[in-house]
């Protein structure tokens, strides 16, 4: 049987405000937060939180297209700026054409992004299913 979460895209309007609701969700009290896409596939894991190491789990994402509008290509484009001012030199160039992506509304959306994590269960080494109510 697969644990199942609730994700409410009426508690959040950006990335950050996603983190946290992924934190309330499914972390206990961990002493470090979610800060990036790297971190929030790493707690789908399991481990870190209420659920274990490789158990699977249900995402019910409720309000989901309140998210779509949130996590849209102007959040996208938030992301990637913020990304180009940390990012590895060798990371630049690639980060550079991601944005421009989005400045013209092509390519993924970080909200995209996130449901690819989630669904990514052959490479990420988590078991996830999504449930999607607008």
């Amino acid at each position: 049987m697969r644990r199942e979460f609730v994700i409410d895209g009426s508690k959040f309007n950006d990335l950050e405000g996603f983190y946290h609701e992924i934190q309330s969700v499914i972390t206990k009290d961990l002493p470090w937060e979610i800060s990036n896409l790297d971190g929030f596939n790493d707690i789908l894991r399991g481990g870190f939180g209420v659920h274990e190491y490789g158990e699977p789990i249900k995402f019910k994402w409720v309000n989901f297209k309140i998210s779509k509008k949130c996590l849209g290509y102007e959040a996208t484009i938030k992301h990637y700026e913020r990304v180009l001012k940390f990012c590895h030199p060798t990371n630049i160039d690639r980060i550079k054409l991601l944005l421009e992506n989005a400045k013209r509304h092509s390519g993924q959306t970080l909200l995209d992004i996130i449901v690819e994590i989630v669904l990514d269960t052959d490479n990420s080494g988590h078991d996830c299913q999504l449930v999607i109510e607008d």
